[in-house]
């Protein structure tokens, strides 16, 4: 008997015919009703199996001819498609709208009350009196309001210098080794042999920007106010992921050798690099050697 003509025993999955009356291997009793569903199963899934192909075959013409029409009409589907999207998007945006839901009916102001007429017979006011009672002497000539004057509109920001070709921009922050503060007003020079030395300083937040020449030979040397002369750079890990016991030691065995001006070097493919320099302070010095 073919495989697909067998149905799994629900209590050991072996294969069994649709007329078994019992399991031989788990020794699973079959009833009738389990036998006549068994029947039905196996009439179920032939039938399936006889109506796939026809399946496949509609599916195949369906995607064609759906193929075909696109190609023919294209752009008249691409119109509809977009048309409906608006449509769609439309009544979403007039359903998020409050203003479509409010009273259309607003209420008419209620009309003044009417002076009272005067009772036929009684003397009138002079016109002195009248005008004297509607503008009092004393009181003030009303001044026209002055409308607010226009604050002043915000400057645009300015716009990014525009970098050179063969030119690195390089840019960092300068931290106290000690306090890891930005240091503002440093001055940092750059240098390449015998060429003019190109300097940038610091801003209040210890950062600077400088462009230089992509070549060989640039040292780099700092000088701030309170701090020793010469730079140690950021290696890694970095001094601000360090606690201050591994920065004090280290404050204590900087020479004035490390704090020599130190050469760069950068990749040429790169037009933006970032440089970090540690300022080390002035308090703490080489003790003495005896």
């Amino acid at each position: 008997m073919a495989e697909k003509d067998t149905l799994p025993c629900p209590g050991c999955h072996t294969p069994l015919p649709p007329e078994a009356t019992g399991c031989q291997i788990c020794m699973r009793a079959r009833s009738k009703y389990e036998i006549m569903r068994g029947y039905t199963a196996l009439h179920k899934a032939k039938a399936r199996r006889r109506r796939r192909p026809f399946q496949i075959a509609a599916a195949v013409l369906l995607l064609g001819a759906g193929g075909w029409l696109f190609m023919v009409h294209g752009d008249t589907i691409t119109a509809a498609a977009g048309s409906a999207i608006a449509a769609i998007g439309r009544w979403a945006d007039d359903m998020r709208n409050p203003s479509n839901y409010a009273s259309k009916s607003a209420a008419s102001p209620a009309p003044a009350p009417a002076p009272p007429a005067a009772a036929p017979g009684a003397p009138v006011a002079p016109e002195a009196a009248l005008s004297s009672q509607l503008f009092p002497p004393d009181a003030p000539p009303a001044s026209p309001a002055q409308a607010p004057a226009p604050a002043p509109a915000a400057a645009p920001p300015a716009a990014p210098k525009a970098l050179a070709k063969n030119m690195w921009r390089v840019s960092g922050t300068v931290y106290d080794l000690a306090t890891l503060e930005p240091v503002p007003g440093a001055d940092i020079t750059f240098l390449r042999d015998s060429k003019e030395p190109e300097t940038a300083t610091t801003n209040d937040k210890g950062g600077y920007e400088i462009d230089l020449a992509k070549a060989d030979g640039w040292t780099v040397s700092l000088e701030a106010h309170d701090h020793r002369r010469g730079q140690i750079f950021d290696i890694d890990p970095s001094y601000r992921v360090r606690d201050a016991d591994e920065r004090r030691a280290a404050l204590e065995h900087i020479s004035d050798g490390d704090l020599t001006p130190a050469p760069v070097d950068w990749k040429r493919a790169s037009a933006k690099v970032r440089l970090d320099l540690i300022a080390v302070p002035q308090q703490w010095t080489e003790p003495r050697r005896r």
